[in-house]
């Protein structure tokens, strides 16, 4: 009897083949890689949206009262007392962290007391690590008219602006023209949603001139007098908000 053989008709990889699939996947993986680890980064960040949302509520709530007491304040005065310093420039931008104003707005968001990794040393910190909001300018007279937009007493007690930060690490947001997005709207060249006077140049807002109220700040590079709003590197560093 024959012994029958059967012929493998299996073959194998070249090292050409192979290389090719290997040059092949370390392409995808350079494509792919960057998005997916956007993806996630955005899906981080949204769970810290609802606290954002909490403080803006909050804030302007804040606002609304105070304009119902600030009978008798100053044409120009900012509208929230008890700021630690305010900002040499004519828009009186004020640091407000710690004072009564800033505390109410925290306590009424509901926000946690301290965060898990808060701190950039990797202490827990109060949250949230920055919040800042923006309202119409003290500076602008009532009555005075810019890009079609006429003055309010109103606007400088409405929210127009916002950032968030829940910790040292997390991603920013940011709230302007009625939404909130990660995108950095001061600072982004291709989109810019104010102009270098901080003058709103497009939107529901447009024409206001917006004035910064700093409540939260765990930054410790910019804390205390004559540092926060006044210095030029916390703009700086907000800046690199992304």
């Amino acid at each position: 009897m024959k012994k029958l053989f059967k012929k493998n008709s299996n073959k194998g990889f070249t090292l050409v083949e192979l290389i090719v699939v290997l040059v092949i996947l370390a392409i995808l993986a350079a494509l792919l890689v960057p998005t997916l680890i956007g993806y996630i980064d955005e899906a981080r960040a949204k769970k810290y949206l609802p606290n954002a949302k909490s403080c803006l509520d909050a804030a302007q709530a804040m606002f609304s009262q105070q304009y119902a007491l600030n009978d008798g304040l100053g044409p120009h005065d900012p509208v929230v007392p008890g700021a630690m310093d305010e900002s040499n420039n004519l828009n009186k931008d004020q640091d407000i962290t710690n004072t009564q104003f800033a505390v109410e707005v925290l306590r009424l968001a509901g926000l946690p007391n301290t965060t898990p990794n808060g701190g950039l040393d990797g202490k827990a910190d109060e949250a949230p690590y920055l919040f800042m909001v923006g309202v119409g300018s003290a500076r602008e007279n009532v009555g005075s008219t810019h890009n079609g937009h006429t003055y309010t007493e109103a606007d400088k007690y409405t929210i127009y602006y916002a950032v968030y930060m829940e910790t040292a690490n997390a991603k920013a947001w940011y709230y302007y023209n009625g939404e909130w997005t990660t995108t950095n709207p001061r600072y982004n060249n291709k989109n810019l949603f104010f102009d270098e006077n901080n003058y709103i140049i497009k939107g529901s807002g447009k024409g206001v001139r917006i004035q910064y109220y700093l409540i939260a700040n765990h930054n410790r590079d910019y804390q205390g007098q004559n540092n926060t709003i006044r210095k030029k590197e916390f703009w700086d560093w907000l800046k690199t908000m992304k």
